[in-house]
């Protein structure tokens, strides 16, 4: 057996979580988009969203996540690779991932938009009747 393979499932279920634990305990952004999301999705619910809007929800939400889990493995590598030495090609790297962390973040502004504002536009005049 290799030693980068984990045996189990259940091992590599256990290094997952860490992985999540640690981006949770040290990475602010990620923090921040984790208690949001799940704010966001309890807003979901309070407002009756359809099982297809809360997929399509879950599945921005995580968009988010995943961008910015990858864009701190990239800095973490590159950090580590070049460590206190400035680089052009470490600093267009981290600039191009924190990119792909905005244009993530701005395509799920407009999808939760789209998602929420009839929803709240109809909670509106149920209230002012």
């Amino acid at each position: 057996m290799s030693k980068y393979k984990t045996g189990s499932i259940f091992k590599s279920l256990t290094y997952a979580y860490r992985g999540i634990a640690l981006a949770l305990k040290s990475q602010r952004n990620f923090r921040f988009d984790f208690i949001f999301g799940i704010f966001i999705f309890i807003l979901a619910i309070f407002l009756r969203f359809s099982f297809i809007e809360l997929a399509v929800l879950i599945l921005t939400i995580n968009a988010v996540l995943f961008a910015e889990l990858m864009n701190t493995v990239i800095e973490f590598i590159i950090d580590a690779y070049y460590g206190n030495r400035y680089s052009i090609i470490a600093k267009m790297s981290k600039d191009i991932a924190a990119g792909a962390v905005l244009l993530t973040a701005i395509s799920s502004l407009f999808v939760g938009f789209m998602l929420f504002l009839p929803k709240i536009i109809k909670f509106y005049f149920i209230l002012r009747q």
